[in-house]
């Protein structure tokens, strides 16, 4: 219904999950199809009963005839409705099929497209959801019975040809209404999803920062915003509606009308004594069968052409961002870290945000990255920890490309704090651990506890409302004073004894106590033989460093030693009480 077996696959990318799962669920929709036959043929039951009461019962008064036919119809019509269970059981299995195949393989993906925008993820995720959803709804019924109207053709032909042809006519200008209201649609419907999707995230965003409108006054600007976004959505849905509303009213009308010129055609035909009495009534209700699926289909066209183009759009994502084989397995790494070369340009920009940037560290190494503001030092971080894949250049762990590692196993090599320490809405301790999970959930406590103390947040975390427990809310600072949350991500980047330490901007709200217990956990990783990249704007930190990486414009304008960086001119005449050196005028910044 909605893969392509034909579709191209590269050799090294990995195999579309949603096509293999539609695959996997082909034999539950063979068997749906199936069952859509068997009622379908029983939904002529009805029909056959009124011409056997028409045409054996009314005439010959037979009562005992009547009792026979009544038991029958009830036990087919039972049987009629077990079957129809059955075809939705069927079609609820293929989608916790379709769930339990793709699902993981399509979040992986979703959550590995560092090159995917935010939107783009989550479109890809809602689309999922449309097809799979899809599957049990009125659209795919509508679907697998439309292939059976040519049975109830074939039976209005076998009552006359004329009813026939009648139905024929009807059917033909049905699905010209039908495919008329496609293509009056389409443009619409597209237009309507996208307006509301961008209007659903531009709400949320609102909300989820209502504070910062409150205090700013923003609050009636926000909703000014809102209420034109809306009005601009629902006045594309409200033309989608009248537009497919005009044309299902046409349907419905056009369908009524031909089941009575049925009703009448079969009474003509009975007063020639072409057919029968009960012929009359039976070709009515025939022709209206007929005209149904037409008719269900126009008014689940919408849900129809959606999973269509949600299933395309899940395809172009999984195809644009699909994984390749797993890489073979390298061993623990070391610490060595080789930065060459790395070009990263700004999204849907040729604007360049890094510049060719190359530098090296050693294990135990601290290099601290300074530059002013918008220099390109959160981004670098996050090249090198994988979280977006440079345009140009390699990052190298120990000899090996960033692209030649496992990135989950890798992960848990690396500990990463970004600037804005993100904290998932779970307990704190889950926070810290990762979602680590081990039989002896003793182990893992030990290990969190280790790295909260290691990282000076253990005593805060006691004192939450219930400590480690304490389960964070979803907003940006879950609850958390920002201080607070830079604790608990220093404690979660710390976890499992990573052998790389990437942190951007870690003091930037520790007050004098909380940088000297930073400067401690440098030291510590220094001389535990962890290398360690931190971003900062305060000289506190430069104490630590063995290396300072002065970044302007995205380029590397010096890359030495604490001790030539912090070094004064001197050597040019001018004695260091007399001047600041560069570096620290560039911390500050």
């Amino acid at each position: 219904m909605f893969y392509d077996r034909k579709a191209p696959m590269s050799d090294n990318a990995a195999p579309n999950p949603l096509s293999h799962a539609l695959r996997a669920a082909r034999r539950h929709l063979w068997a749906a199809a199936l069952f859509s036959g068997l009622v379908n043929i029983l939904y002529l039951a009805p029909s056959i009963f009124m011409l056997q009461v028409y045409d054996r019962v009314v005439p010959t008064r037979g009562g005992a005839t009547l009792l026979a036919l009544i038991l029958v119809l009830i036990v087919t019509l039972a049987v009629f409705a077990v079957l129809d269970l059955v075809r939705m059981r069927l079609l609820l299995r293929a989608s916790v099929r379709l769930e339990k195949l793709a699902a993981p393989a399509i979040l992986h993906r979703i959550l590995d497209a560092n090159r995917a925008t935010v939107s783009d993820r989550m479109t890809a995720l809602r689309n999922f959801d449309t097809v799979r959803g899809t599957l049990v709804g009125p659209a795919v019924v509508a679907v697998f019975d439309a292939p059976w109207t040519p049975v109830y053709l074939i039976v209005c032909f076998l009552l006359h040809a004329w009813i026939g042809l009648l139905a024929v006519a009807a059917l033909v200008l049905l699905s010209l209404v039908a495919f008329l209201g496609e293509r009056a649609t389409r443009s619409g419907i597209a237009a309507s999803t996208a307006g509301a999707g961008v209007l659903t995230r531009s709400q949320d965003y609102s909300i989820a920062t209502a504070e910062v409108g409150r205090a700013l006054g923003m609050r009636d600007a926000l909703v000014a915003r809102h209420l034109s976004e809306r009005a601009s959505v629902v006045a594309d849905q409200g033309l989608v509606a009248r537009t497919s509303g005009g044309f299902l009213a046409t349907t419905k009308f056009l369908r009524l009308l031909f089941q009575s010129l049925a009703l009448a055609l079969g009474a003509w035909l009975a007063i020639r004594q072409s057919i029968s009495a009960g012929a009359i009534f039976a070709a009515s209700l025939l022709v209206g069968r007929a005209l149904q699926p037409v008719e269900q289909i126009l008014g689940a066209w919408k849900n129809v052409t959606g999973a269509r183009a949600a299933y395309q759009g899940l395809s172009t994502f999984l195809t644009l961002n699909s994984s390749a084989a797993p890489p073979t397995t390298l061993p623990a790494p070391e610490g060595l870290l080789d930065v060459e070369r790395v070009f990263v340009r700004a999204p849907g920009s040729d604007k360049a945000i890094l510049k060719a940037v190359s530098f090296s560290a050693k294990p135990g190494e601290v290099v601290a990255l300074v530059g002013p503001s918008g220099a390109g030092k959160s981004t670098l971080l996050r090249a090198l920890v994988g979280a977006i894949r440079p345009d140009a250049g390699e990052v190298r762990i120990d000899g090996a490309k960033l692209s030649d590692w496992d990135a989950q196993a890798l992960g848990g090599y690396l500990g990463y704090m970004p600037q804005t320490p993100t904290l998932f809405p779970a307990s704190v301790h889950a926070n810290i651990s990762r979602f680590s999970r081990s039989e002896t959930s003793g182990d893992i406590d030990a290990a969190v506890i280790d790295a909260a103390r290691r990282a000076g947040a253990h005593e805060m975390i006691l004192r939450l409302p219930q400590g480690y427990d304490t389960m964070l809310s979803i907003r940006e600072s879950g609850g958390l004073s920002a201080g607070q949350r830079q604790l608990v991500a220093l404690a979660r980047a710390l976890f499992g004894r990573p052998r790389f330490l990437f942190l951007d901007e870690p003091n930037a709200h520790l007050d004098t106590n909380g940088e000297v217990m930073l400067a401690g956990v440098l030291a510590h990783a220094k001389a535990n033989g962890i290398t360690t990249i931190v971003s900062t704007h305060r000289t506190g930190l430069l104490q630590v460093a063995d290396h300072i990486l002065l970044l302007r414009d995205g380029e590397v304008e010096f890359f030495k030693s604490r001790a030539e960086a912090m070094a004064g001119q001197s050597a040019q005449g001018v004695s260091a009480p007399q001047q600041e050196p560069k570096v620290v005028a560039e911390v500050g910044a």
